[in-house]
């Protein structure tokens, strides 16, 4: 009798293992259908939503906008270009600083421009050369800023064009653009010196007004570069927004360069070496990248949803008149009052 009664026993666990299995497939299946309703009714009240809160909207408009322009893939290819563009940037100040300051100011602009370490004793070593190799470190590395600068301008080009989703044959950076790129490294770069200077010698005050200096020249300078590359309109106005954001993030990241990761790079030296500061500026330069996309990605969301700042500024009582009255200045804004001759939506290149 033992064997029916195992046969039986067997039958018995296979039946409630078949039951439990079911039961976990229904338990599954049933997940899985609540999970599909829920999204679907959160999408549904997002879109309901975003048409009766506009930061909703905007937040969803530059997210979508965002993944469409693959703007992660192009600050990363922002980055690797700004590496191979700020080398000879550096070796030109270098040459240049030795033939106008010699070696002693040149120390001192180093420590003030707070860089340490390997850097330091090599732009120190090379300080120690004559003038001759300072004029010819600041000839080929202008010549090649400007190289390096040219493929950036491309890959800037390309990033501002997808973001305002013009055609790619549209999309193509100018001589006037490596020029706005190379005077904005310059201007990062004395703005750095002088800025460290003042907060050097007339403290808390000075070094709060500072970078509120600082976040109002990065803005100017981007709003320059930005100027020379593709967009849907010509009115200046709807680069405000994208300067305005990477003028203050650039601000937040420098700050965060300058005076917290030097402590915590000599910390982990001793244990990366190098490698720590390798690290430490390609994700610098990475930031930088990523902050360019996301201000393009800025002007032509707001732009497209909000309208432009001039338009605004221009719709004043008093001001509206203005256009009206002076055609060139309703053309150089792209106000609707020169909608004869030019209209808004015609995707245009400023050279």
């Amino acid at each position: 009798m033992a064997a029916p009664d195992q046969a039986s026993d067997e039958q018995g666990s296979d039946r409630n293992e078949a039951a439990h299995s079911g039961s976990l497939t229904t338990r599954i299946t049933a997940a899985r259908r609540w999970s599909a309703d829920a999204t679907e009714a959160a999408g549904e009240w997002t879109e309901h939503r975003r048409k009766h809160w506009a930061p909703l909207d905007l937040a969803i408009t530059y997210y979508e906008r965002d993944r469409e322009a693959l703007a992660s893939v192009l600050g990363s290819a922002v980055a690797l270009r700004m590496y191979l563009f700020f080398i000879p940037a550096l070796a030109m100040v270098i040459g240049l600083a030795i033939i106008v300051v010699g070696k002693d100011q040149l120390d001192s602009m180093i420590s003030t421009a707070s860089v340490t370490g390997t850097m330091a004793k090599d732009i120190s070593s090379a300080a120690s050369s004559s003038n001759s190799t300072g004029f010819a470190l600041f000839v080929v590395g202008l010549w090649l800023t400007l190289w390096a600068g040219w493929s950036l301008s491309k890959v800037l080009a390309a990033c501002a064009g997808r973001a305002w989703r013009l055609d790619p044959k549209g999309s193509r950076a100018s001589a006037a653009a490596v020029g706005a790129l190379t005077a904005m490294v310059l201007l990062m770069f004395g703005c750095t010196l002088i800025l460290n200077r003042l907060r050097e010698r007339h403290g808390v005050a000075a070094d709060t007004t500072s970078w509120l200096l600082t976040a109002v020249l990065f803005t100017a300078g981007w709003f320059v570069v930005t100027w020379f590359l593709p967009r849907k309109t010509p009115d200046p106005g709807a680069l405000l927004p994208g300067a305005a954001v990477l003028g203050v993030a650039l601000t937040a990241l420098q700050w965060f360069m300058q005076f917290y990761l030097p402590h915590e790079l000599n910390q982990a030296s001793k244990l990366a070496g190098q490698l720590g500061t390798s690290m430490a500026a390609l994700g610098y330069l990475f930031l930088v990248g990523r902050l360019m996309a996301v201000s393009f990605i800025v002007d032509a969301v707001v732009f497209e949803r909000l309208g432009s700042l001039s338009r605004l500024l221009f719709g004043l009582p008093v001001v509206r008149a203005i256009p009206r009255r002076y055609p060139v200045v309703a053309r150089f804004f792209d106000l609707p009052h020169a909608a004869g001759d030019r209209s808004i939506e015609a995707p245009t290149t400023p050279t």
